[in-house]
């Protein structure tokens, strides 16, 4: 299977490949296909995963604990599978469900490291990223530290909103208001405190910075 117009189109904005023109882009892939997974398949789990990055190229995906409850949903040009990378590890973290089909492009630590001597800005932007997760890591604890149910929800929006602002609980205002431990009285006084203080517009389960 080759890569569609618009799957190459969504992996050339990647911060991974942004750097790169169109012929350089080109070497990257070469020889590389993609990987579809169908609605609902497993694509990585705690115990069934591969060492490398995945960068989905097409369709969506959701992060969930073991638990079932849904941490993240991960969007076209969206990468997982780094906490796999240039370490030795038994399990994954997290459980990667594809939710509808998902095309994948997975890069090895080998061939990634391959790629980085060959374009150096792919380096940067990579370092760049997971500086960008040690950040997102910070906030994580944060929140479990935070004093008032405003600052929960707060921490818990700034770490899942998307580079416009817009974070979605993917499993509703109920299981956002388990994953912080608070109560569904609680969770709604923050998020009206919020709306109060300007710092967030409210829709349903989707809510803009």
């Amino acid at each position: 299977m080759k890569w569609t117009k618009s799957q190459r189109a969504v992996l050339a904005e990647t911060f991974l490949f942004r750097g790169l023109d169109r012929a350089q882009l080109d070497a990257v892939l070469a020889g590389r296909a993609p990987e579809v997974f169908a609605r609902g398949q497993e694509i990585y789990s705690p115990h069934r995963f591969r060492r490398a990055l995945g960068v989905l190229a097409e369709g969506e995906a959701v992060v969930e604990k073991d638990s079932g409850a849904v941490l993240n949903l991960l969007r076209p040009g969206d990468c997982f599978g780094a906490a796999a990378l240039f370490c030795p590890t038994e399990t994954y973290v997290t459980t990667i469900r594809a939710r509808g089909r998902a095309a994948v492009l997975f890069l090895t630590d080998e061939e990634l490291t391959a790629a980085f001597r060959a374009y150096p800005d792919m380096a940067l932007a990579y370092i760049g990223f997971l500086s960008g997760r040690i950040q997102f890591l910070n906030r994580k604890i944060d929140s479990f530290t935070s004093p008032t149910a405003a600052d929960a929800v707060w921490n818990w929006l700034v770490t899942h909103a998307d580079e416009e602002g817009v974070a979605v609980a993917a499993g509703g205002l109920s299981a956002l208001a388990r994953e912080l431990n608070i109560g569904r009285a609680s969770l709604y006084r923050g998020l009206d405190q919020l709306e109060k203080e300007g710092r967030i517009v409210r829709t349903g389960a989707t809510i803009r910075l």
